[in-house]
């Protein structure tokens, strides 16, 4: 069992052999050696409110990564680092290994190679992903995108949505966070987690909207909850619990005049000051005393 910042998990790399006698009689009765106890370092990995500075890498960047490892490997230290990983249309900007997905029309192996730094250099990692909005998967599960009252799949902002309740989506969302997690990330944001609203779009529930999220929320927080890997959101609607304190909401594209109300919003955080998180190029002085990532380049 290891204690860190980032909560208690289990290490089931280490050795959990016993003794066992080769007749079945009880072992040896001298006492045990006291367990082990592993106290991780705070400084490496951490993803606590206090350690949210840094920068973002978006999809825009991705076109040129070779820019953004130049520009990483031009600063002063190590610091949090978020990087977009996977477009609305459902391409890869990694080396994944999960079957059929796309790779994107970029450089990957540079890519691989800003993950590789990043890694290596001591920077908190934290990767974003579209949670229920992947036009390719859609097109190779159907049945898992939502549909209109007419059978036709649901578009939305020119993409296919996935059922935000669909077990073979969400074992899909665990899939990749499994992936990302041993490339190095400690925080895996799960981006566009709602449901959309239109009113064209059928579903069979007896469970609202909202709570349908939140359900899938719960099954991803309890299911890496025993790990060292914390679950965010980006762009919820305000109403949204992620039902974990140490969860942050990502919030990007808004200005200062909107920090105060959509901060505000949030009622259902625990502590919307220390979980919140702006994505933003603005220097508005209405953003500081929030956690802030920047634009890389």
């Amino acid at each position: 069992m290891v204690y860190s910042a980032d909560g208690i998990y289990l290490d089931f790399g280490r050795s959990t052999a016993s003794y066992v006698a080769p007749t079945g009689e009880p072992g040896p009765t001298e006492p045990l050696p006291d367990a082990e106890i592993v106290y991780g370092d705070p400084s490496a990995g951490s993803t606590s409110a206090a350690d949210i500075s840094g920068y973002y890498i978006d999809l825009d960047m991705l076109d040129d990564p070779q820019k953004v490892l130049d520009a990483l490997k031009a600063l002063e230290g190590p610091c949090t680092v978020m990087i977009d990983l996977k477009s609305r249309g459902g391409s890869f900007y990694y080396s994944t290994g999960i079957e059929d997905a796309p790779r994107a029309d970029t450089d990957v192996a540079t890519v691989d190679a800003v993950l590789s730094y990043l890694k290596t250099n001591g920077f908190t990692m934290v990767a974003k992903v579209p949670a229920f909005v992947d036009t390719s998967f859609a097109e190779r599960h159907s049945d898992c995108a939502l549909q209109t009252t007419w059978g036709d799949l649901w578009v939305g902002d020119g993409h296919y949505w996935l059922k935000p309740y669909d077990s073979t989506v969400i074992a899909y969302l665990k899939q990749i966070a499994r992936e990302l997690a041993g490339k190095g990330f400690k925080e895996i944001v799960f981006d566009d987690f709602y449901f959309p609203d239109a009113s064209q779009i059928t579903y069979e529930s007896e469970r609202s909207r909202s709570e349908l999220i939140q359900d899938t929320a719960s099954d991803l927080l309890n299911f890496f909850a025993s790990s060292n890997i914390t679950i965010s959101f980006g762009d919820p609607t305000s109403d949204f619990d992620p039902v974990s304190a140490a969860s942050h909401v990502f919030i990007s594209d808004i200005d200062g005049s909107r920090v105060n109300g959509v901060v505000s919003s949030f009622t259902k955080l625990e502590d919307p000051q220390a979980q919140i998180v702006f994505l933003t190029s603005s220097r508005d002085t209405r953003f500081e005393g929030y956690h802030l990532l920047r634009p890389l380049v």
